[in-house]
């Protein structure tokens, strides 16, 4: 692991590797900002942590992580070159190989290989995809204490998701290539509904709207929210009392979620969040049947 010492404020600046591999534009004022209000302010969070990056591009956040603490990173990237820069990065500061590994691959296709972990970063990613609530479920089931996402959104006034086209945005062509970009309505409704509870960083009072390319954050198209999972709401004990709860009582599957909602009212938790154990529980019991099935 690099001991070159670093001054947070200018944290890329004393890592400039990462400066001169991303491709999502190399303004390191603007990577600095993001670093100081996503990662050194949560550095006592991460301490000891294993990490998922989700969509983890060179490795900047990973690396960031570690060098705040984390124990362990691991980054799923779906674009091959962006994964050989990110491991290049890695070694380029000496860090030592146990201590990260970076998956090439459909974020869907690979996060169920990673298993638990403590930390999730969601950072630029979530308004890329459609299948938001399905994205976080597969989250849930890593059983995480935290998440932090960053995340364009849609000024719309209520909750829903914006489908908008990734190059002229909204409204988007007929037959084009989509997004979806959540207002900040849509995210509450969708992390409470797993029990979550979360503060979104304050980045008017941060001090770090002067610098070089934050317009998306000072006009508040884009936010970051450090999501608590609460993971100690219910225990692994009383978790699988529940899952095993609803298997006992739903006598078919067209009842299941009226069973869910019965028993989450019973053990205090979010109907969402039991159902997400639930059907965790029936992939895994299929995939003990058949081990060469392929993960769903």
């Amino acid at each position: 692991m690099s001991d070159r010492p670093f001054d947070p404020d200018r944290f890329f600046d004393s890592f400039s590797g990462f400066v001169e591999t991303s491709e999502t534009g190399s303004i390191a004022d603007r990577l600095n900002a993001r670093y100081l209000a996503l990662i050194h302010a949560n550095r006592e969070l991460l301490k000891g942590a294993h990490v998922l990056d989700l969509a983890s591009h060179d490795g900047l956040f990973s690396f960031a992580a570690l060098q705040n603490g984390a124990d362990r990173v691991v980054g799923i990237e779906s674009e091959p070159g962006l994964v050989r820069k990110s491991r290049a990065n890695m070694e380029r500061y000496d860090v030592p190989r146990e201590r990260y590994d970076f998956i090439e691959g459909d974020i869907f296709e690979e996060i169920d290989a990673v298993g638990q972990c403590d930390i999730v970063f969601c950072f630029g990613i979530l308004y890329h995809v459609n299948e938001h609530m399905l994205l976080l479920s597969r989250i849930a089931e890593r059983d995480a204490r935290a998440v932090i996402v960053d995340t364009n959104i849609s000024r719309l006034d209520t909750a829903v998701i914006e489908v908008r086209n990734p190059v002229v945005g909204s409204p988007p062509p007929l037959g084009g290539q989509l997004e979806g970009y959540p207002t900040k309505a849509a995210l509450d409704v969708m992390f409470s509904s797993f029990g979550w509870t979360y503060n979104y960083v304050d980045w008017k009072q941060s001090g770090l709207l002067d610098r070089l390319q934050m317009d998306d954050y000072r006009t508040g198209q884009r936010v970051s929210v450090v999501v608590d999972c609460n993971r100690q709401s219910l225990s692994a004990e009383e978790r699988d009392r529940a899952v095993r709860a609803v298997f006992a009582q739903q006598r078919n599957r067209k009842e299941q979620w009226a069973v869910v909602r019965r028993v989450a009212a019973e053990f205090d938790t979010t109907p969402h969040a039991l159902y997400v154990w639930v059907r965790h529980a029936e992939r895994i019991a299929r995939q003990r049947k058949s081990p060469h099935r392929a993960p769903e």
